[in-house]
């Protein structure tokens, strides 16, 4: 352990084996020497060898013995392959020889039954390296804790190398901006000048840069923390302060107030101990306890107070000032003036500079030419007034609109100040009361009006309100006075809104605009009551056209007779229809009778189309009645009537001659269609139910029928063709057919008395009622 070895690692492998002639064990690769430095890495390589049993199908097994000292810095044989094994160092592998400079690594080798023993030395040598303390880590994480108040040059760490060179090192700090100094060998200073009361608190991280003459180096970090120490800091800016006072001004009076510098600072009086000032621990402000009278306590013109101001967390920082008081007497008495209260009433036309009042005052101690009047701040409204010597003068125009907020009253206060000393000063109230005074007439704002023609009765379209500037503002009473058919009887005027509301009914196809005169009264802006000013305001009402009248038809029932070969270029008829509405846009529609399509309409012209009389096809009707709908508009609101045109149509067959040439007809195979006809079965006890609900219905209804019975007419079945929806009024157009000729009679299809009629009307030319069916066409005459 204590031999001197060479700058390397001497590695000797000293192998116990049987004797190579019984070749059971071969051992191969072994190297003579190996040199390394301590200074090698964890995980390098010792020695690589390999080991074969000979005369034996077995593995080789290599298990370490032991280690001699004992270490945990070798790894066991990791074998690379079947016979090829490795040994090197674990990873806390930590060679140093100046603690160990020698190990011996015993190691087990089997085959089979046969066994031998392989010792491996290793020499360790100390490596020319420069290598840091690994403990400077653990000293860079925790904090080396210095005082603020350290004494400049303080040593504050002192680097230990893990190893050192054979050449000299050299010291240094990374961070050269940092307060800190380090000596040549390496220890860390307290600055020169000592840490700042700003550094206090911080915490300061910094590398200790350790290098050799060859250029190798290596950082040490640390971290210092500069601990704050607490200074005194109260302090005040002057040693002594004088306050003058009056006598008499009542007690809690602030006189002066004290300030010291520093944190958590409270104030106290330390002398004397006097019972007519006090201090505000936190606020330093000195006040009176009682009023101070110089008559009863003549001791109190002069007063020195010692005050002193202390951190509430550290009393023993402290600092005192002295504070000198000087209560003064006072002139009680002030100028005696006359009146005392002035109080007034003007109109609100006052103009500017108009004298109100002289006051008389009167100087007890001085001179009366030596009084001074003035109007005191906060008069409402200001500026109103002002003083010229003792007069009370109107100083501004009296606003009408910031009379009326404050009730048409102005205040103000008189200062009158007198030269004694200290100066005595008198009050005088004034009180002014504005009257309001009508000045402008009312005006006319809006002066044309729109208002649908439909209307209803007190239906609100405008606001013919005016504008009044004399308070209170727009005060108006309004009347209509007359219109150009004489009194108004279709409109209404609000009496103080001035709302127009619309009375009676207009009708924009009779009239379109009316004209109305309007009075504006103002009320209530002036004193006198009866100074009320009236203006005249012509307005014009324009009723505004809205689709309330239905399309008429001339005439409203038509019967004409065609051939049913006529051409479809050949009209029928044409509706003469016509709306009372200038801009109605009419339109026709066939809503009734056009059985098969034969019809159609273009515009207001009825066409026919290709009708069918064939005995073993289609057989079209002999007579149509057409109900042709006229809409007057194609969006909301629409009105429509209904025109009924009968058109009588005379079958009419054109011979063809037969051709000469032959027809072959071509068979076609019949078209099976399969058709699949769904349908429901209930449930057994379902039918029941119904059986039963439906037993009960009819005996309701029944009875329902029977207590009703005196209020249905027998046979009164009339229903409306239509229903003006948009009013909300029903309305109804009948139109009515004549009844059919005799020779009509044959071919007519005659109506089966069980038939159901869904409409009745009356016959224009005989005035006879009939029951019709609108979808079929079919009439029963009553």
């Amino acid at each position: 352990m204590g031999l001197k070895w060479p700058l390397s690692f001497l590695l000797l492998f000293t192998i116990y084996a049987t004797d190579p002639a019984s070749g059971q064990i071969d051992l191969d690769g072994i190297p003579g020497t190996v040199w390394l430095e301590d200074s090698v890495p964890p995980g390098t390589t010792v020695a690589n060898f390999s080991v074969k049993c000979t005369n034996s199908s077995h593995l080789p097994i290599v298990v370490p013995k032991n280690i001699i000292p004992t270490t945990s810095f070798f790894n066991p044989p990791n074998a690379l392959s079947v016979d090829t094994y490795q040994v090197s160092l674990s990873s806390s592998a930590a060679l140093d020889a100046r603690k160990v400079n020698q190990y011996i690594l015993a190691y087990s080798v089997r085959c089979a039954d046969e066994s031998t023993e392989v010792q491996l030395f290793v020499q360790v040598i100390a490596a020319d390296k420069l290598e840091c303390s690994s403990r400077s880590a653990d000293i860079g994480r925790m904090p080396i804790q210095v005082p603020e108040d350290a004494t400049p040059g303080l040593y504050i760490y002192i680097p230990v190398l893990k190893r050192e060179s054979k050449g000299p090192l050299k010291f240094t700090i990374e961070d050269a901006s940092l307060p800190f100094q380090i000596t040549s060998d390496g220890i860390v200073q307290a600055p020169a000048t000592g840490f700042s009361h700003e550094q206090a608190g911080k915490i300061f991280s910094m590398n200790i840069v350790v290098s050799d003459d060859n250029g190798t180096s290596c950082r040490m970090p640390i971290t210092v923390e500069v601990l704050p120490v607490y200074h005194n800091q109260v302090n005040f800016t002057e040693t002594s302060v004088a306050r003058s006072v009056l006598e008499n001004t009542g007690p809690l009076k602030e006189i002066i107030q004290v300030h010291a510098t520093g944190e958590n600072v409270r104030y106290q009086i330390v002398s004397p101990d006097t019972i007519y000032f006090t201090i505000n621990p936190e606020t330093g402000v000195i006040m009176n306890t009682y009023n101070l009278d110089l008559e009863r306590h003549p001791g109190l013109a002069q007063t020195q107070l010692l005050v002193r101001a202390y951190n509430m967390l550290h009393p023993s920082d402290s600092a005192s000032i002295t504070v000198n008081i000087t209560v003064k007497p006072q002139n009680l008495l002030g100028p005696l003036c006359s009146p005392a209260l002035f109080v007034t009433d003007i109109p609100e036309t006052t103009p500017t500079g108009t004298a109100l009042w002289p006051l008389s005052c009167v100087d007890a101690v001085g001179d009366n030419s030596s009084l001074h009047y003035q109007i005191e701040d906060g008069q409402s409204p200001i500026y109103s007034f002002r003083m010229d010597g003792p007069v009370l003068k109107v100083n501004t125009t009296l606003d009408t609109e910031l009379m009326g907020t404050l009730y048409f009253q102005c205040k103000a206060v008189i200062l009158v100040t007198d030269s004694g000393s200290p100066p005595r000063t008198t009050r005088v109230p004034v009180l002014v009361t504005v009257s309001p005074v009508n000045e402008y007439p009312p005006q006319c704002l809006r002066r044309s009006f729109s208002v649908p023609e439909n209307s209803g009765f007190g239906e609100f379209f405008g606001n013919a309100s005016g504008l009044d500037r004399d308070y209170p503002f727009n005060n108006l009473e309004y009347n209509i006075l007359e219109t150009e058919a004489g009194p108004p009887t279709l409109f209404f005027i609000g009496r103080r809104t001035g709302l127009l509301y619309a009375l009676g009914p207009l009708d924009y196809e009779r009239k379109k605009s009316y004209h109305l005169t309007i009075s504006l009264k103002d009320v209530d802006n002036d004193a006198n009551r009866l100074e009320q000013s009236t203006t005249l305001c012509n307005i014009t009402i324009n009723v505004q056209d809205v689709n309330d009248n239905p399309p008429v038809c001339e005439p409203p029932f038509e019967e004409r007779s065609i051939y049913s070969t006529q051409a479809r270029t050949v009209s029928v008829t044409q509706l003469h229809c016509t709306d009372a509405d200038e801009r109605s846009e009419l339109s026709y529609s066939i809503v009734g009778g056009n059985t098969n399509g034969r019809f159609r309409l273009e515009g207001d012209r009825l066409f026919p189309n290709t009708f069918s009389y064939n005995r073993d096809g289609i057989f079209d009707p002999l007579t149509f009645e057409l109900l042709i709908q006229v809409t007057d508009s194609r969006s909301a609101p629409a009105l429509s009537t209904t025109a009924t045109v009968i058109v009588h149509v005379t079958p009419w067959t054109t011979t063809v001659p037969t051709p000469a040439t032959t027809t072959t007809t071509v068979s076609k195979e019949p078209i099976i269609l399969h058709r699949t006809v769904e349908y429901w079965s209930p449930d057994p006890w379902f039918v029941v139910i119904l059986t039963l609900t439906g037993i009960f219905l009819f005996s309701a209804l029944g009875l329902l029928l029977w207590c009703l019975r005196w209020r249905k007419a027998q046979g009164e079945m009339s229903q409306p063709f239509q229903q003006n929806q948009e009013k909300g009024l029903e309305r109804n157009y009948i139109m009515a057919e004549e009844p059919s000729k005799e020779k009509d009679k044959g071919s007519a299809e005659m109506p089966s008395l069980h038939h159901q009629f869904d409409g009745r009307a009356q016959d224009p030319v005989t005035g006879q009622d009939y029951l019709f069916d609108s979808s079929s066409g079919a009439r029963r005459w009553l």
